[in-house]
């Protein structure tokens, strides 16, 4: 009882008298976060919690931590570190030409401020194909405020508002079958439950492309519904920006450090990243996910010992324009997709940080909405728990083995275990198989200003995130979607199931305020389309209970694929001094795509194997196609 009378009298202790700070978190865009990862990779800084964004406080005493070690820095790079801790160093009052205004009180005890803080961010992108009809272009207009501050030594608060104004049109593919319906065909008995039968109806979905954007690359930042300028009512609200249109996005948080940082607690809607042993290479819960509203903590017990958990709320897809075709209609022939996708999100991690050697692992679960403590308690091995209610949810296992030595680089290997049948089915050709992988490795360029190459292989198995139809919860009367999704996006790694990559980078600051990376990637994916769609290559796509445990997977050999080579370069400029700061920010990038197939015989009677030949083709449904795409943009008051 004396421990914990303690405890609770320290961190009271720590709020009240613990000096000014601004503890919300600092984008996880920021490049900052590299810059972190290449100095711990260097030895000149602590290892950092595998959960991102970081508060602002926490990552000026990272480079504190860095700038110690002086004598290893080069000139460029203290420049960087330094221009960081100007930068967020913040003036009481009006700083017309930055666009903000502050204010603060005169309490040291219980500081309050408040930021006002204006920003614009317009780019535009635009593809050239040898087969023209891809050619597109699209743009994003992009102003925001944002409202920040301090209440307290120990808590800060942030909100931003964005508006967009965009045009990004979709080029369509074709169709793609995700599965069969087992649930009522009938409407009355489809959504109250009544029903007596499974309808074998198709379903399927529509493929889009992007290609104003090289593939994979293009993450929107608007929310919710698109105002379509051409019909600016209720009716013209779509999921898309087709046509020219506008939306919007709110985040924010209200985030608390205590005990000299080693707790850290937040609540709000924003972008993260967990358990990523490079740059956006999470398996899962990737930075380029859609943001959604969750709690979430991390509790730094030792210097080597963390451990964090979150539980939050998903967002609907809203693609009824890919999904229209893949649910029971309505008596207004169309249904909803925010009917399917009402789900909350569970993640916990613990983590081993030494000098040489990192590991963590972790349970999530996608769960349908329902007051269920279990998921809810961050102490809960989420996979053994669902013994005890039930099996309705979706629910994987995750881990990072990490070896790093420092100043030279490191070397890892990352699984995410969405679900596998018993040891008895061959995880390679067992379809029920559903996992991703990544070995890579990041090494350090001495005499560059924070220069590293890295390379790293992931694949996605066919089925991986997605999950089987739900339709007998206890709490729902109908069919519920389960797939690790949010906003119709993957949670974790950004790439479809049923596709491997191979990606080589090499990153450089040649000058504080410059910052260029030069990029090769080679994706193969499951056609998502056409007459040889490989099953399993969606996020819609659905593992039948019927069947399932007969169903195989043969990678290239079971129809057709894609396969995509992909060269880019980009660079951009900080233009800090001027009198209004902006930044310029650009990418080119080069694209050949082509297709391989197999024998039209063997793929109509299912009978792909292991040792199925396959070979390229040229056609009007599955052509090769090369690419040329330019990007550009600039931010003011960045």
């Amino acid at each position: 009882m004396k421990k914990i009378l303690s405890f609770f009298t320290a961190l009271c202790f720590s709020i009240l008298f613990a000096h000014p700070q601004m503890n919300t978190s600092v984008d996880i865009s920021d490049s900052i976060y590299s810059v972190l990862e290449i100095a711990r990779l260097r030895g000149l800084c602590s290892s950092l919690p595998g959960v991102k964004p970081y508060s602002e406080q926490r990552i000026l005493i990272a480079i504190d931590e860095i700038l110690e070690n002086e004598s290893k820095l080069l000139p460029t790079e203290k420049e960087v570190l330094y221009g960081f801790k100007e930068t967020h160093t913040r003036k009481e009052g009006l700083d017309l030409w930055n666009a903000r205004y502050r204010l603060e009180n005169d309490a040291e005890n219980f500081p309050l401020s408040l930021q006002i803080q204006a920003s614009l961010e317009t780019s535009a992108s635009s593809g050239f194909y040898t087969k023209s009809a891809f050619n597109q272009w699209g743009f994003d207009i992009m102003p925001s405020i944002s409202l920040s501050g301090d209440i307290g030594n120990n808590v800060s608060y942030a909100t931003s508002v964005l508006f967009d104004l965009t045009r990004m049109p979709l080029h369509k593919m074709g169709d793609y079958f995700i599965g069969y319906s087992w649930y009522e065909s009938d409407v009355e008995g489809f959504f109250n439950g009544t029903g007596n039968g499974d309808d074998l109806a198709k379903r399927t979905i529509n493929k889009f492309l992007n290609t104003s954007y090289l593939p994979y690359s293009y993450q929107k930042k608007w929310g919710g519904q698109m105002y379509l300028l051409s019909n600016m009512s209720a009716s013209g609200l779509e999921g898309w920006a087709q046509s020219l249109g506008m939306s919007g996005d709110i985040t924010g948080e209200i985030r608390g450090s205590f005990l000299n940082n080693k707790i850290s607690v937040s609540a709000g809607r924003g972008y993260r990243e967990w358990a990523a042993m490079d740059d956006g290479s999470s398996l899962v819960l990737n930075k380029k996910a859609r943001p959604f509203m969750a709690a979430e903590f991390t509790v730094e017990l030792f210097p080597f010992l963390k451990f964090s958990g979150l539980t939050g709320i998903l967002e609907y897809p809203n693609q009824d324009y890919i999904n229209e075709n893949s649910y029971a209609s309505d008596h207004k022939n169309r249904t909803d997709d925010s009917y399917f996708f009402q789900n909350a999100f569970s993640i916990n991690m613990i983590e081993l940080d030494f000098k040489y050697f990192h590991f963590d692992a972790g349970t999530s679960v996608v769960w349908p909405k329902r007051f269920e403590l279990g998921y809810i308690f961050p102490l809960t091995l989420f996979l053994e728990y669902q013994n005890h209610v039930g099996d309705y949810d979706n629910l994987a296992l995750f881990g990072n083995v990490k070896f790093q030595k420092p100043g030279l680089g490191s070397l890892w290997a990352s699984l995410y275990l969405d679900e596998i049948n018993g040891l008895n089915n061959n995880p390679i050709t067992s379809a029920r198989a559903m996992f991703a992988g990544q070995i890579g490795t990041k090494v350090v360029i001495p005499k560059l200003p924070f220069a590293t190459v890295s390379v790293r292989y992931t694949k996605i198995e066919p089925y991986c995130y997605t999950h089987h139809s739900i339709n007998y919860t206890p709490w729902y009367a109908h069919y519920i979607s389960e797939n690790y999704t949010n906003n119709g996006e993957a949670l974790g790694y950004y790439l479809p199931p049923n596709s491997d990559e191979l990606l080589l980078r090499f990153n450089v600051r040649p000058k504080a305020s410059m910052l260029t990376s030069l990029q090769y990637q080679f994706i193969r994916h499951g056609a998502d389309y056409g007459s040889q769609q490989v099953p399993g290559s969606s996020l819609y796509s659905e593992m039948s209970p019927y069947n399932r445990d007969s169903l195989k997977k043969y990678f290239l050999r079971d129809g057709a694929y894609q396969w995509m080579h992909i060269v880019s370069i980009g660079a951009s400029y900080d233009f800090k001094k001027t009198k209004i700061p902006f930044q310029l920010f650009g990418n080119a990038g080069f694209l050949y795509s082509y297709f391989t197939v197999i024998d039209d015989v063997v793929y109509d009677k299912r009978g792909a194997d292991r040792n199925t030949p396959f070979h390229s083709v040229d056609t009007s449904e599955y052509p090769v196609q090369t690419g040329v795409v330019l990007t550009l943009g600039i931010k003011i008051w960045p």
